[in-house]
């Protein structure tokens, strides 16, 4: 016979409970009493337990933990990638756990725009025709797509490499396509994975500049999953998950950030 007993959460911490939205903020992002279990060897893991945060729009938020905290399983839920076990995920006040499968391959491809570490460029497009894919898969017809595609490609500043292949690139040009594709279809949130870890640090910078002057200039969320405190500089405010809970959050403007750490006291246990 199965064993149909739920599987024992993890020791009690009181949960992080968001404050109110500052006065001229809006909620964009909501995470309520997030679960994620997995099964691992026959044992039951939780990544996440009771998760609960508040994503503004038009913010840069840093989601820092070390490894295993759960910081890449709650990246992976806000950006629709996975679903909870347990709790609710809304994107402008959408539920995501309640749409089926078309439903959340649409949203995505409409309202998140990914950047990933390794690029993930096929490599036998030009950077136009990277580009233009998701607008492709979202329907758009080619003229369109083309004029939407040189126009964040000069917006990234590669106007002068529109039909060179990611090969033909430098690695900080092949992650600017990689931006310029994220923006395609004028999406409300940004998602970028450890954006800066191929890049030396002169090219990360560059990205991180980038990201930062495209929260401000395109009204576009970014949210990022980070060990790079220069990233860390460039947010508004930084999530720190550990043991799979909200351990805290804090505005930058109230941290004392170098490069090499910020309160490292949020990395033990």
């Amino acid at each position: 016979m199965a064993d149909t007993t739920a599987p024992a959460a993890p020791k009690e911490k009181k949960p992080y409970v968001p404050p109110p939205p500052p006065e001229g903020k809006e909620v964009l992002v909501s995470v309520r009493g997030v679960d994620k279990i997995f099964t691992k060897g026959g044992e039951t893991v939780y990544a996440l337990h009771n998760i609960n945060l508040d994503i503004y729009r038009n913010e840069y938020v840093s989601i820092m933990g070390p490894s295993g905290s759960g910081k890449s399983t709650l990246f992976n839920m806000v950006g629709a990638l996975d679903k909870p076990s347990a709790g609710e995920v809304s994107v402008g006040g959408v539920s995501l756990p309640s749409l089926g499968s078309s439903q959340l391959s649409y949203f995505r491809c409409k309202h998140i725009g990914y950047v990933f570490q390794s690029y993930n460029l096929i490599p036998w497009l030009t950077a136009m025709g990277n580009v233009m894919l998701p607008m492709t898969f979202l329907g758009r017809d080619d003229e369109f797509a083309e004029k939407r595609a040189k126009e964040v490609l000069e917006i990234v500043g590669l106007g002068h490499r529109l039909n060179h292949l990611p090969g033909e690139c430098s690695g900080g040009q092949q992650q600017r396509i990689a931006v310029a594709r994220a923006l395609a279809n004028d999406p409300a949130i940004i998602l970028a994975d450890e954006p800066t870890a191929n890049l030396d640090q002169k090219t990360g910078q560059e990205i991180i500049e980038l990201l930062s002057e495209l929260c401000k200039t395109q009204g576009v969320t970014v949210i990022t999953a980070t060990h790079d405190f220069k990233m860390l500089k460039a947010s508004d405010r930084i999530v720190w998950i550990k043991g799979g809970n909200v351990d805290k959050v804090e505005d930058v403007a109230n941290l004392n950030i170098s490069v090499g750490g910020v309160d490292e006291s949020h990395y033990e246990g």
